[in-house]
């Protein structure tokens, strides 16, 4: 019987991973879960989850294509606009397109997608609460009685998907306001990077009190930081403005060690890096990473406002949907799960 090999979607794309790779092609990969085992690994076989981007049409029908080729057609000018800025050349006419890779690359990713189908579960959960007090759902079995509070909402993959696109023209908002230079690295350390690549703060707060995404774009002050090579890595400010992309070498390690550090605890499950020099950096960083904090406060007209903002916390445990998707998968062939470690030539 013949079974169609499952279809790996890479939310951390093969051609930005190759930037981070050491002289065989091959990293070194982190798990926070478990950071002081790395091991190498091709980018072809890392950053990725089954199916991860597959869509269901009203009929049913599951398209694995249609948002890769689109996410594949947006990688293709990566390489071309990595080799400008190491050249340090004119990029005020590829802004748009560094813009639209950043965007994507901050909701393509687990850390994403996952806290958006929390929020939303927590939002149904909320809503459902009303409705039990309100006497509009039915009777709770006796000797229950706290079953509504302790009722778990699980999410469709896809409303997540849906929470891309709108969210990905937000960053394109946010990011447009930003003022870039290119930070290349002299030293003798690499910059690393991670599944959850692009990170903004309030650079006015202290680390030990930072939130992740926490800004106030009309009020705050915005630093951004996106990894590009080992030996470039891309800054945004909202101060001061320029029109085109500045550059600026840097040799004070423990410069780069501050942003080796922020790009550790911005990473969700995995860090990558070219060697192990950075070792105990990440594995102080893996405890926490950039969570959803979920709450619900009474509202003065009754019910509850149900809200949510990041935190750096331990990752949560996601309710796991079982619809047509999960099924799917469960149906394919055998795969070696992701970020397995692999024999290597």
């Amino acid at each position: 019987m013949f079974f169609s090999m499952p279809k790996r979607h890479h939310y951390v794309p093969v051609t930005y991973l190759k930037n981070f790779c050491d002289g065989s092609g091959q990293l070194q990969v982190f798990r926070k879960d478990d950071p002081a085992r790395p091991f190498r690994q091709r980018p072809e076989s890392t950053g990725f989850e089954r199916y991860y981007y597959s869509q269901f049409d009203d009929e049913g029908t599951r398209d694995d294509d249609r948002l890769e080729a689109i996410f594949s057609e947006i990688e293709t000018k990566w390489p071309t606009i990595v080799t400008a800025l190491a050249n340090r050349e004119a990029m005020f006419e590829a802004a748009p397109h560094i813009i639209t890779f950043l965007g994507l690359m901050r909701v393509r990713v687990p850390a994403f997608r996952d806290p958006a189908e929390l929020h939303l579960g927590h939002s149904v959960h909320t809503q459902a609460l009303l409705m039990h007090a309100a006497g509009k759902l039915p009777p709770l079995p006796e000797g229950f009685p706290d079953l509504m509070e302790k009722i778990q909402v699980t999410i469709d993959p896809q409303k997540s998907l849906e929470m891309m696109a709108h969210a990905l023209n937000d960053m394109g908002k946010l990011f447009a306001t930003l003022s870039f230079d290119v930070l290349h690295n002299a030293s003798d350390h690499a910059f690393l990077t991670s599944d959850n690549p692009v990170i903004y703060y309030d650079p006015r707060v202290p680390t030990p009190a930072m939130r992740p995404y926490n800004i106030a774009p009309d009020a705050g002050r915005i630093e951004l930081l996106f990894p590009v090579t080992t030996r470039m890595v891309l800054r945004g400010r909202s101060r001061p403005r320029r029109p085109d992309i500045g550059h600026r070498t840097i040799t004070d390690r423990k410069a780069i060690a501050r942003i080796n550090r922020l790009i550790c605890r911005f990473g969700y499950h995995t860090i990558f890096a070219s060697d192990t020099r950075e070792a105990s950096l990440i594995a102080g960083t893996a405890a926490l990473s950039p969570v959803a904090q979920l709450d619900r406060v009474p509202a003065p007209e009754g019910g509850y406002y149900a809200f949510g903002q990041f935190i750096f916390g331990p990752r949560p445990d996601k309710p796991k949907w079982n619809g047509p998707r999960e099924r799917d998968q469960k149906s394919a062939s055998p795969e070696a799960p992701a970020d397995e470690p692999e024999a290597m030539p």
